[in-house]
């Protein structure tokens, strides 16, 4: 990690005499072909966690570096409608959030099913830096784009856009490719190969397999777990249309395999916008033990000058298993300032109100990432943020 910063710091300092700054809105490009861009997403949140256990934390502050990233993409034309694209984009944790812990330091970890909390020990390096879509490949305007690396899956992004408070402590992903805590979809795949067709009156397709790594049974025998990825989608004057279904499998099994298929709608008149998405999440990890859960999201916008008023309703049923209640309903509200095309502050607030035994929290990694409660309990969160793009 410390050659590839120390390679790009070297790059942009040969380039600055060569270096084009660009108006508001648009791109720097560097070296010719070489855009550099970027956004910084930062919000103060107040999260209150409705936590029952005595002496838990009933209030946290905190501030989130919401998807902050750098990024470097070029293209270079081949000839014949052929041309070399590359894209190198890193998320940058600008509240210095640790995704790991260095040395023998203990940190407490929950079972949020009990609620019972055991203390492990983490031996790795803090890694402030990690990889956003970053890949290598070809495009033709008849033919479509091939990728290989890293990148959003075509089931995360086909209902991307719908999401009205994407990169926030609001965004859809407390329910939306979550399972009670697990969040396996609207993932960005690694070892990845991904096909984009071109845009066919508005119908456009996309399709990604993924070997994620290897992984060890109980008798210690490896394998390849994948993942594919497949979505439709039509985009045409107000009105957007998608489905995308996505299948992870454990070789070694063949019957652990998790599957997510999804329908999206929106529609935009004027400053009015609309989305809806519903999602159906099957879990057959066994036989006798299939769970299906599903899922409805519902965001509406309006645009009044330089404000925007969102609001947002998401819903998670309890899955077929009756023994226990793992639904949840996710609200949010929020207004968003335009101070120019690269510059927006928000405040919004986001509550998470959980069944029994649902642990669906908040944030843009959903129960897996910014917040996650315990079982039962149902968290809300107060935010302000400025975003900036560059």
């Amino acid at each position: 990690m410390k050659k590839i910063l120390a390679a790009l710091a070297v790059v942009a300092v040969s380039s600055i005499g060569s270096m084009v700054f660009a108006a508001e809105g648009e791109t720097p490009v560097v070296k010719g072909n070489i855009e550099v861009y970027g956004a910084a997403k930062l919000s103060v949140d107040v999260i209150e966690t409705d936590a029952k256990a005595t002496g838990a934390d009933k209030r946290l502050t905190k501030v989130s570096s919401n998807s902050s990233r750098l990024g470097f993409k070029g293209t270079e034309a081949l000839g014949d409608d052929l041309s070399a694209v590359m894209q190198l984009e890193l998320g940058i944790n600008y509240d210095s959030t640790q995704t790991s812990v260095v040395g023998s330091v203990s940190s407490a970890t929950t079972n949020t099913t009990t609620g019972t909390t055991t203390v492990t020990t983490k031996t790795a390096n803090i890694d402030k830096i990690t990889y956003r879509n970053s890949y290598v490949g070809l495009s033709s305007k008849a033919a479509g784009t091939l990728l290989f690396g890293i990148h959003d899956t075509p089931y995360k992004l086909s209902t991307g856009s719908l999401d009205a408070f994407g990169d926030s402590m609001a965004d859809y992903n407390a329910i939306i490719g979550t399972v009670n805590a697990a969040s396996d979809f609207d993932v960005r795949a690694v070892n990845t190969i991904m096909y984009t067709s071109p845009k066919w009156a508005g119908f456009q397709l996309m399709a990604q397999t993924s070997t994620t790594g290897q992984e060890t049974d109980t008798s210690g025998t490896t394998g390849n777990k994948t993942e594919n990825s497949f979505s439709a989608s039509y985009s045409g004057g107000p009105v957007y249309v998608a489905l995308a279904n996505e299948v992870h499998k454990n070789s070694l099994d063949k019957g652990n395999k998790i599957e997510g298929t999804k329908f999206g709608a929106g529609a935009t008149l004027g400053g009015a916008k609309v989305g809806l998405v519903y999602e159906m999440l099957k879990d057959g990890v066994t036989a006798n033990s299939k769970i299906t859960r599903n899922a409805v999201y519902l965001a509406v916008s309006q645009k009044l000058g330089k404000e925007t008023i969102k609001l947002a309703y998401g819903k998670a049923d309890d899955g077929k298993d009756q023994a226990t209640k793992t639904g949840a309903t996710f609200t949010a509200i929020g207004v968003d300032h335009s101070f120019s095309k690269r510059t927006t502050a928000y405040v919004l607030y986001a509550m998470t109100d959980n069944d029994k035994d649902a642990t669906y929290g908040l944030g843009q990694s959903g129960a897996g990432g910014a917040y996650t409660p315990k079982a039962g309990e149902s968290p809300s969160v107060l935010a302000f943020g400025v975003n900036h793009s560059f």
